[in-house]
């Protein structure tokens, strides 16, 4: 009788359990943290959604690029351009992105008139957005904070692995451990709901370990990649860009974007001039609508001397580079529609519920019995 039908009775799985146990008390508040802001992060663009209502305009406007981030400009002195963002179905009207005194303010500016039809800071009108996006991506503690998530990602991933050996209940019951008794006792039923629940999600919550591991370490991934798929396409040339020398015109960027890709539509523009080695990229796409990282072509520029730094299509991507830019889509979920999101910020929830139910089995199987002999 080995592990295939009594696990219980084998020496690894008991190794294998007390550090599922460990890492799982040590990440509890870790997962609940992520998993309650991730869950909500899955519909950001939908609650940042604060554009006008404008009819689609018949003809293009009178109004170029150049013209509008003018104009953003001109209503807010002291501001800088940083991005300028068309992933809209409705294209009349554009959001142009604005460094002001430190925050990130939003201008929404009329193509067709290019006048402002009014503008935001992300800070002050979605705060619970903002911050769960700095609670999902650093812990709300900057560098270290995303370092420390990086370690998170991982370790969940680890407790997935080591929760799928730790969920066989042997042959002949293993059936059973799919399923939730909901008439059980509560100390039954709260396992049946941690170890099915378990199961089933296994694959989305080791993703999103994984994945969330990536976003912060990517070079050690990508360099497991590499030797089976090249990823040289997504490598820029070294900018010699310096703070405080000249930008060239915005619209000179995007024309020679567009030129490179007339069949594409402008999606978003990224005015990265604020630090030294700062580059302009041009993302563009056939359909601006769709996850930019599904579907795009990606001009770079050195801000001054508009230097091509690099020109990635995706008709080009390789494996590795289609698995490293897909995980952002698969990670959130905005790979498809309204039900794919619904879908993923259900899911999302599921390791809060693993960690309750673990806490729970915990305090029942542990805590429980030394409180008992603390308070007799």
């Amino acid at each position: 009788m080995g592990f295939a039908d009594r696990p219980q009775g084998v020496w690894w799985r008991k190794v294998l359990f007390q550090i599922h146990l460990w890492i799982g008390v040590f990440l509890g508040l870790y997962v609940v943290a992520i998993s309650i802001s991730g869950s909500l992060l899955v519909f950001e663009r939908n609650l940042l959604d604060d554009t006008p209502r404008l009819p689609q305009a018949a003809v293009p406007g009178p109004a170029n690029w150049g013209q509008m981030s003018s104009a953003a400009l001109r209503s807010f002195p002291g501001s800088s351009l940083e991005n300028i963002d068309m992933r809209t179905t409705n294209r009349r009207v554009a959001l142009i992105g604005l460094k002001d005194a430190g925050r990130d303010r939003i201008v929404f500016v009329d193509s067709f008139t290019g006048g402002i039809l009014g503008s935001e800071v992300l800070q002050e009108r979605h705060p619970a957005v903002e911050f769960s996006e700095r609670l999902h991506n650093e812990l709300a503690a900057g560098a270290i904070g995303a370092a420390f998530n990086g370690v998170g990602g991982g370790l969940l991933f680890l407790m997935s692995a080591t929760g799928i050996v730790l969920w066989w209940p042997g042959r002949r019951n293993w059936k059973r451990a799919l399923k939730v008794k909901w008439n059980a006792r509560w100390a039954r039923l709260n396992w049946d709901l941690h170890s099915a629940f378990g199961f089933w999600c296994l694959l989305f919550v080791a993703m999103w370990g994984l994945s969330g591991c990536y976003f912060i370490f990517p070079k050690p991934f990508n360099s497991l990649i590499t030797p089976f798929s090249s990823m040289s396409h997504l490598q820029d040339a070294p900018s010699d860009w310096r703070v405080g020398d000249k930008v060239l015109p915005v619209d000179w960027f995007m024309g020679k974007a567009e030129e490179l890709y007339p069949e594409d539509k402008l999606a978003y523009v990224y005015m990265d001039v604020y630090r030294p080695h700062g580059v302009v990229k041009v993302f563009l796409s056939p359909n601006p609508a769709r996850p930019l990282s599904l579907l795009e072509d990606v001009v770079t520029f050195q801000p001054a001397t508009g230097a091509m730094l690099s020109n990635i299509t995706s008709a080009n991507w390789t494996i590795g580079e289609r698995i490293s830019l897909g995980s952002y889509s698969v990670h959130f979920g905005d790979f498809g529609g309204i039900s794919v999101k619904i879908l993923w910020a259900a899911l999302g929830l599921v390791p809060v519920l693993l960690v309750i139910t673990g806490y729970l089995m915990w305090w029942n199987r542990v805590l429980k019995k030394k409180w008992t002999r603390l308070l007799s």
